[in-house]
């Protein structure tokens, strides 16, 4: 039985249960051959803050996820984006000591923006043992790359799969290819890699889901460049088709991109040069967004 994590599936079989219980066994084979072998799960997510006053503050989340399950397989993809500008409001006298006025203005300016494309298949070859291929893009500036494109191909198998819980591990290589915003003449822009990763998900209560996904990436090329994505989230029904969901991502980078910082004498002098200097390695995300199940 393959796992369902939204709970309206499991309070919608009692309802596709009941009618082949009120008409003859005859029609009731002949409904249960109509069904399709194949179904899709849809989710929409919707985060918003805004913000006015003495400072401005716009953020705009939206992401999308698409599922759809065979007898053996599964085919999943996902789409997402996040951004927010900020900036703080500039207020100008005109006229003069003792007679002017007061106008405001503000421009806020981007100091976050993510997005992301990703798809992957799944094929089981047995209640444990299963395929696992896919692809996925990022572009992430405040992070030092204008894009990431990655594949990946491997086995995994499944530890535990219930009605409540689901415990899975994949490993597979990868390639990846990266554009950065400032490029670092000792990196190369291409390389082959090594994937690990775990998911976890738990049906806490008829209303509660958590969910928990970790990815480590191992550069090939060079052994110090480990990645680690770590992403938590639960998820409370609202109603039948609604859902609130909290979202904590982590996200470590040991050999993180480059930057352009500008060079200063000790006493704080400006010299006029730039260096390169490496980004923070870890990058944090709480997200709260509304979530539509169909």
């Amino acid at each position: 039985m393959k796992f369902r994590m939204t709970p309206r599936v499991v309070l919608g079989l009692p309802l596709a249960v009941a009618p082949a219980l009120a008409i003859p066994p005859s029609l009731a084979a002949a409904t249960v051959q109509e069904e399709p072998a194949t179904n899709w799960a849809y989710s929409a997510e919707l985060s918003l803050l805004f913000t006015s006053g003495n400072s401005t503050v716009r953020t705009f989340g939206l992401g999308g996820s698409a599922r759809r399950d065979w007898a053996q397989g599964e085919l999943s993809l996902r789409a997402g984006g996040l951004r927010t500008e900020s900036g703080t409001t500039q207020r100008i006298a005109v006229g003069t000591e003792d007679h002017f006025t007061v106008t405001d203005y503000s421009d806020p300016k981007p100091t976050a923006e993510n997005y992301f494309l990703r798809g992957e298949f799944e094929r089981s070859f047995s209640d444990h043992v299963h395929l696992t291929t896919g692809a996925g893009w990022e572009r992430n500036t405040f992070s030092g790359f204008e894009s990431r494109f990655s594949l990946v191909t491997g086995l995994g198998n499944m530890w535990i799969e219930t009605e409540t819980t689901r415990l899975k591990s994949d490993y597979g290589i990868t390639f990846t290819a990266q554009n950065d915003v400032v490029d670092d003449p000792d990196k190369s822009a291409s390389f082959g890699g090594v994937r690990v990763s775990t998911n976890f998900r738990r049906r806490l209560t008829e209303t509660a889901d958590l969910e928990s996904t970790l990815t480590l990436d191992e550069n090939l090329t060079n052994a110090a460049d480990v990645r680690a994505d770590l992403a938590n989230s639960l998820a409370v029904d609202i109603n039948h088709s609604l859902a609130v969901k909290t979202g904590l991502r982590l996200v470590w980078d040991n050999v993180p991109a480059l930057t352009n910082a500008p060079l200063e004498q000790p006493a704080g002098t400006p010299t006029g040069k730039m260096v390169l200097v490496p980004r923070h390695k870890l990058d944090s995300t709480f997200t709260i967004a509304l979530v539509a199940n169909f």
